[in-house]
């Protein structure tokens, strides 16, 4: 699959080298899918710690609040580190079992 945008004046814009070659076997779809959805996941725990300690913040003094605050911010670190240790398995995976060219990676 090429990526290409054709502008008027005959100008063309090719898209990212990762895209100029064909999607060949199923890793090479999955693996930048992957990364994007590790980006997006970390992104959405920041916001959740973000929004855990503005609730802690505005909890002012409140006991039943500040519980609710400090749970969402266990919550979002306990994310993080989960997301964390995913995408080190799977990097660590990816160098263990390289892609060959069909049949069992062993």
């Amino acid at each position: 699959m090429k990526l290409a945008l054709k502008l008027p004046g005959g100008n063309t814009i090719t898209g990212p080298d990762s895209l100029k070659g064909e999607f060949t076997n199923l890793g090479s779809i999955i693996s930048p899918l992957l990364t994007i959805a590790f980006y997006i996941a970390a992104f959405l725990a920041f916001i959740y710690l973000v929004w855990g300690a503005f609730a802690y913040i505005m909890a002012q003094g409140n006991k039943e609040n500040l519980a609710k605050a400090r749970a969402r911010i266990a919550y979002a670190l306990i994310g993080l580190v989960v997301i964390l240790l995913a995408f080190f398995i799977t990097t660590f995976a990816g160098e263990i079992f390289p892609p060959t060219k069909g049949g069992v990676p062993f």
